[in-house]
């Protein structure tokens, strides 16, 4: 039974729910879809700094599907531009979340504030035996929190979970994104994203997305002098939608995905030693070459980035100590972790030459600039979005 919902209407409840700031608006929410959804329950979370969490306000709601959608529920989740602050902190370290993967802590701090109310809900499925779907919506860092719903769902129901999400930032590493891919099997997961939103490149590897093979909904941008934003719920309703205002299917998506970038492309770029500008454009190429590098590195060397032991030291020591590791180990490896350094060191201006010693202080100080040059287009992003 194909129970997966329109991407118009995905979308139309994750830009709506951006409206669910206060109890009036909630009811207006409900109002506004009270042929569809009925029975809310609602979810009070807390965003902000990791440590000392802002004041509690509705991050999202539970309700269940009437009529056309009978037998089906959906939690519904918001974004909110303060937690950009979690998002572009690499150093915030990463979190075990409840099955066991690791996510950044930032996300589950506050997924964790509201499960209280998300058990709640769970619990009152059990009363209601025609229940036989749940979908998991959100935009941006709604996205992210509906991807930890999904997760937590996944574990605690036999139902079958769908998860929709539209310019979401990664959530955990490759193990939970593999688990998670695993469980709901990706035919349930619809990854939409636009080729120059740049919230969907942070945090940066080794944070990972969902799902991690099968098919995401990669959607290509039109030129503009603001290209960020593309981030915006408006573009990602206008982008699923056809010319005469009705939804286009998932099948039709998919086909207008354009091309990845292949690996000889990759390849191709780190031997290259022409200019490089830090753009939206470099940074998905940067992105790419990282990755490939990474799972060179693996791949002949078997050298892990995170282990099952302690987390106290951060991401980004934990990458350049990766790269410093196989840059002494090989020579073949070392040539590549070389070819990479220097393009990212071009991109922030910094002229790295084959004398330049490559210690794990440097090259994890290539990698911090780096970040934070990508994080600076995501804080405009969110900057730009109207909560």
């Amino acid at each position: 039974m194909d129970t997966a919902l329109d991407p118009r209407f995905a979308a139309l409840l994750a830009q709506d729910a951006y409206g669910l700031k206060t109890e009036s608006e909630r009811k207006t929410f409900m109002i506004e879809y009270k042929d569809k959804l009925e029975g809310e329950t609602e979810l009070n979370g807390k965003t902000g700094a990791l440590v000392f969490l802002k004041s509690s306000h509705i991050m999202g709601l539970c309700a269940y599907g009437i009529e056309d959608y009978k037998g089906q529920s959906f939690v519904v989740l918001k974004g909110t531009a303060s937690g950009f602050d979690a998002l572009t902190d690499l150093n915030a370290g990463i979190k075990r979340c409840s099955s066991g993967g690791q996510v950044h802590q930032g996300f589950q701090y506050t997924f964790e504030s509201f499960l209280p109310q998300l058990k709640e809900f769970h619990t009152g499925l059990a009363s209601r035996p025609e229940i036989h779907t749940i979908h998991c919506i959100g935009h941006s860092l709604g996205g992210a929190l509906a991807t930890l719903v999904a997760d937590w769902l996944s574990y605690n129901t036999s139902k079958t979970v769908q998860l929709y999400t539209f310019g979401s930032p990664r959530v955990g590493m490759p193990y939970f994104a593999s688990g998670l891919t695993s469980r709901l099997h990706s035919e349930n997961i619809f990854r939409v994203f636009h080729k120059t939103d740049p919230v969907p490149m942070l945090p940066t590897w080794p944070f990972t997305h969902v799902p991690d093979q099968g098919t995401d909904y990669l959607l290509d941008s039109g030129l503009a002098l603001i290209p960020w934003q593309y981030h915006f719920m408006k573009h990602y309703i206008k982008s699923v939608t056809g010319d005469d205002s009705e939804s286009l299917d998932w099948k039709i998506l998919r086909a207008k995905r354009p091309p990845a970038m292949m690996d000889s492309a990759i390849e191709n770029w780190l031997k290259s030693d022409g200019p490089v500008s830090l753009t939206l454009n470099t940074a998905r190429i940067l992105d790419a070459a990282l990755l490939w590098v990474i799972n060179k590195i693996i791949n002949l060397a078997g050298i892990a980035l995170i282990g099952a032991g302690t987390t106290t030291f951060t991401i980004l020591d934990r990458l350049a100590y990766m790269m410093h590791k196989a840059y002494d180990l090989s020579k073949d490896l070392g040539i590549w972790v070389m070819r990479l350094i220097k393009r990212m060191a071009r991109a922030l201006g910094i002229i790295v030459t084959d004398t330049t010693v490559l210690s794990v202080a440097f090259i994890r100080m290539i990698f911090t600039r780096i970040h934070q040059s990508i994080a600076e287009l995501v804080r405009k992003a969110s900057a730009a979005v109207d909560q």
